[in-house]
């Protein structure tokens, strides 16, 4: 009578299993583009800053710069260009009260933070949940 030892028929699966895990080990650690919210890997546009925060641009602004953070929370940052005389239009137009530069506000349902910063003729804007 032959008898089969676990080691004679073992080594072909062990080499398969290892081929395997090998495989899905590589798989799960190749780097993915990362990916936001929004389904995109674009940068944000100004449009979707100032729709997250309630902002109402006014035609004489001209963005610089938007950045875009996703975690557990969301923020924006936007750089642009307004003469002074037009900053006041666009603390009234996005319902900051009177003499204040840093608030929250109720924006579709989610509770939104915002901050603005005053450098010159630059405002920077941060715009964040919490």
């Amino acid at each position: 009578m032959n008898t089969l030892y676990a080691g004679e028929i073992m080594p072909p699966l062990k080499t398969l299993l290892g081929v395997l895990l090998a495989a899905g080990l590589l798989a799960g650690c190749s780097p993915a583009p990362p990916r936001d919210d929004r389904g995109s890997q674009s940068a944000p546009t100004p449009e979707e800053a100032f729709r997250f925060g309630g902002i109402s641009m006014p035609a004489s602004g001209k963005v610089l710069k938007t950045e875009y953070e996703k975690g557990i929370d969301a923020m924006y940052r936007v750089d642009l260009t307004l003469p002074p005389n037009d900053l006041p239009e666009l603390l009234k137009a996005s319902n900051f009260a009177p003499g204040v530069t840093e608030d929250d506000q109720l924006v579709d349902g989610r509770r939104v933070y915002r901050k603005v910063t005053i450098d010159g003729t630059t405002v920077h804007l941060e715009l964040f949940t919490m």
